[in-house]
């Protein structure tokens, strides 16, 4: 589901939108990003933790919320050098992502960038934000790689289970 939402946001930037900075589109690329980011994230707390049903799991997940920094604190920092990720830092409105492989990611906060409108928050958007975007899909590929990755020895050895 993330590999699709994120081949979507890339196939878009690349062929349909070309060099745009217009806010209104950029939005939904924005929105896109940041919960295609959350499942990457989430699919390895499905694979890491141990459920004893759909409930408990569902209960988790519920939990956890659109907080990319209570999903990162969840799999700890060993779980997110796994995958790539060095660090994950949250400030009022976006999360940098910094990357194992010196990248730094900028992803907005899911519930933030939904409803900015009702806050009068304004994104800033320069002429090089379709190029930063292009440069974070190479980033989030990559992570989502190493989380398939890790997800795949969890599903054939060991990994989280669910009765």
């Amino acid at each position: 589901m993330a590999s699709t939402g994120l081949s979507f946001v890339e196939d878009s930037l690349n062929n349909m939108m070309r060099d745009t900075t217009d806010l209104s589109r950029l939005r939904s690329f924005y929105i896109l990003i940041s919960y295609n980011f959350e499942l990457i994230l989430k699919s390895r707390i499905v694979m890491v933790e141990n459920f004893t049903d759909k409930h408990s799991l569902n209960d988790r997940l519920i939990k956890l919320g659109h907080g990319i920094q209570a999903i990162a604190e969840a799999l700890g920092n060993a779980g997110l050098q796994e995958v790539g990720i060095s660090k994950v830092e949250k400030s009022s409105a976006q999360y940098k992502i910094s990357t194992t492989h010196y990248q730094e990611i900028l992803i907005e906060d899911f519930i933030k960038i939904r409803y900015d409108f009702l806050d009068d928050i304004t994104h800033t958007v320069d002429s090089q934000e379709h190029e930063r975007i292009k440069k974070y899909m190479d980033s989030l590929f990559l992570i989502l790689r190493k989380v398939k990755e890790k997800n795949d020895e969890a599903k054939n050895g060991h990994g989280a289970q669910i009765e």
